[in-house]
């Protein structure tokens, strides 16, 4: 027989697990399409017979087994399964609710997210087994209740295990001391740009040697006057003569 369960969504919440379930085609619907496979979950965990089944036909589940959605037996199955681990807490029942022809939610209290998928699984792997027409080997229930128990059990230490890692100091070195953290490499700092110095000045061009002045031309002498030939008088003459002061 093909899968009876095909888990659709699983939504975790913080006090609730919902399963989306459908059943397969060929799965029936019902308890009573297969009594002989009812029976033998039935007889593999007995205390099913013994549940609350509250809002149904009956109070006791043993009741309406026979005669109930498969879906409603999955839940009731799983919850077994969760009291028989001792770890989860406050789980009495949980609830069945179709949504499709084929396709139920199924409500059970999340004490442990890790333990309530393990149960539920487990659970639909039982149900798989008696609706396939039983045969051995049997499902060794102690066996998968241990089972639950130790995969959360490890989780915890698993948690504690890191939790103490975060919390161990720096390792000591032989002489008790604890060793220093290796220094980070110090970046050396980059070059600063030089900064462009400024242009020096171009040097004044050297003044240009002023002409020396021509020479004068040298002024001739200017030729003496000659001096003024004697006037001529007549020795015998009367006139006066010119007095020369000295």
């Amino acid at each position: 027989m093909a899968q009876l369960f095909d888990f659709k969504k699983v939504t975790i919440g913080p006090r609730a697990l919902v399963a989306a379930v459908e059943l397969a085609p060929s799965a029936p619907l019902l308890t009573s399409e297969d009594p002989e496979a009812t029976e033998l979950v039935l007889e593999l965990l007995p205390d099913l017979r013994d549940h609350v089944c509250l809002g149904d036909v009956a109070p006791t589940f043993g009741e309406v087994a026979p005669d109930t959605e498969l879906a409603h037996l999955l839940e009731h199955v799983t919850v077994e399964l969760l009291a028989q681990t001792d770890i989860a807490g406050d789980v009495s029942c949980g609830q069945t609710t179709q949504v499709d022809e084929r396709i139920y939610e199924i409500t059970l209290n999340c004490p442990d997210d890790v333990l309530v998928v393990g149960a539920l699984s487990s659970a639909a792997w039982i149900l798989q087994w008696a609706f396939s027409g039983g045969g051995e080997p049997r499902p060794d229930v102690d066996a998968i209740v241990g089972g639950l128990v130790s995969l959360v059990e490890s989780l915890s230490d698993q948690v504690v295990e890191d939790d103490v890692v975060e919390e161990v100091s720096e390792p000591e070195s032989e002489a008790g001391e604890a060793f220093a953290p290796e220094p980070e490499p110090e970046l050396e700092p980059e070059p600063e740009a030089e900064e462009a110095s400024a242009p020096e000045p171009e040097p004044e061009p050297e003044p240009e040697p002023e002409p020396e002045p021509e020479p004068e031309p040298e002024l001739e002498p200017e030729p003496e006057p000659e001096p003024p030939a004697p006037s001529t008088w007549d020795m015998d003459d009367n006139v006066p003569r010119p007095h020369l002061v000295r």
